[in-house]
């Protein structure tokens, strides 16, 4: 074998190892493009996400808002209540307290009707009209 046949063998060795990287870079190219799309997909889907997340963050703060707002009406009808509660204990305090002295009146108002029956009886026992 001559040089040039050498060389000639040496090329098609080299060519040979060239059309089988080829080859290797051809199955990573698409191996890379099928990883490429399922990236682009999965970007898809977090976007997706991240609208929604955000959608449910403003739900969140408008139901926050809605809530504190709900709370502090409370505190104010909580408020309101108590003081209704103890504006009609004074007002029932002295309800009481009148019922009480007009039963006492009543109590003397009857002892005074009855001393009075008894005073009319005897006058008219003294005075002979019965």
């Amino acid at each position: 074998m001559g040089q040039e046949e050498k060389i000639i063998s040496m090329l098609e060795q080299i060519i040979g190892k060239q059309d089988e990287h080829s080859g290797m870079l051809n199955e990573h190219r698409s191996i890379l493009n099928e990883h490429t799309s399922i990236l682009k997909e999965q970007s898809n889907i977090l976007n997706e996400h991240s609208q929604k997340h955000n959608q449910h963050t403003e739900q969140f703060k408008e139901h926050g808002q809605i809530l504190s707002a709900l709370q502090t009406g409370q505190e104010h009808l909580k408020a309101e209540l108590e003081g209704m509660k103890k504006s009609n204990k004074s007002e029932f305090k002295e309800v009481k307290e009148q019922l009480s002295n007009v039963s006492t009146k009543e109590d003397l108002l009857q002892k005074d009707v009855w001393n009075n029956k008894v005073d009319i009886e005897r006058l008219k026992n003294i005075i002979g009209i019965s």
